[in-house]
């Protein structure tokens, strides 16, 4: 007596388990791109951008002093105010924005004023780390 097996049924098998995860991820993505397409983008005509040079008030730069002190309870200089002058006397009565960072770029105070003549003294709050400050920006608008 002769033995034969059915390897078509082993292979029917292993087809099935092969392709079933296949095509049950083509319909979830086909659910996902449906349901995306039916969305229906963005829409909104109030959405704008537009871009103009803006012209300086003072066009040779300033210069920069710092106003110390020094601090009891940490022990250490502290930045109390930057001390801006060369300002054209174009920026009068332009608001002055002042800002101390550290050598990573992370603003460690600021403070802002009314420009009131050639040279402008702006308050920090809180005081900064004198030994911290490595970066100051200066923004004068109005």
């Amino acid at each position: 007596m002769r033995h034969t097996t059915n390897t078509t049924g082993t292979e029917d098998r292993r087809t099935r388990r092969f392709l079933l995860p296949i095509l049950l991820g083509l319909v979830a993505f086909g659910a996902v791109l449906a349901s995306a397409a039916s969305l229906g983008g963005i829409n909104n005509s109030d959405l704008g951008a537009d871009a103009d040079v803006v012209a300086s008030c003072d066009t040779d730069g300033v210069d920069v002093d710092f106003t110390t002190s020094y601090d009891a309870v940490s022990g250490e200089y502290v930045v109390d105010a930057v001390d801006v002058s060369g300002i054209a006397a174009a920026c009068n009565g332009q608001d002055i924005s002042v800002t101390v960072s550290d050598g990573a770029g992370a603003a460690l105070s600021s403070g802002s004023a009314v420009v009131g003549g050639a040279s402008q003294s702006v308050a920090l709050a809180p005081s900064a780390s004198a030994e911290s400050v490595e970066g100051v920006a200066i923004v004068i608008a109005g």
